[in-house]
């Protein structure tokens, strides 16, 4: 059996959470969702009530773990803006702001 990866998503107030899902064999499924903090195999017969439950345990990963609060501002011209967009994508960052996090801070 060839091992797929499937991705869906859940919305949850109004945000898409994306999950994976991967068969193993006949009776495994490897379920990851970043939002939820899960990254594990699931009996086949569990991740229907596991998809059920995924909006909740979104929210709950969600209030656990601290979240980004801080806003940082500032203006720069259309040619900039462009570069700066062109060079996060280029080096792979999914957002402008964590490309420039990561420029700041040197993570």
């Amino acid at each position: 059996m060839e091992k797929i990866d499937s991705k869906y998503f859940v919305t949850v107030n109004n945000k898409k959470y994306f999950y994976t899902l991967r068969n193993l064999d006949k009776k495994t499924v490897f379920v990851e969702c970043e939002a939820a903090n899960i990254a594990q195999e699931f009996l086949k017969e569990d991740v229907a009530d596991l998809l059920i439950d995924l909006p909740n345990l979104i929210l709950a990963e969600k209030e656990y773990t601290p979240g980004q609060s801080e806003i940082i501002r500032f203006r720069l011209d259309a040619d900039d803006k462009k570069a700066i967009l062109m060079k996060a994508q280029k080096s792979g960052y999914k957002t402008v702001s964590a490309f420039l996090r990561n420029l700041a801070l040197g993570a």
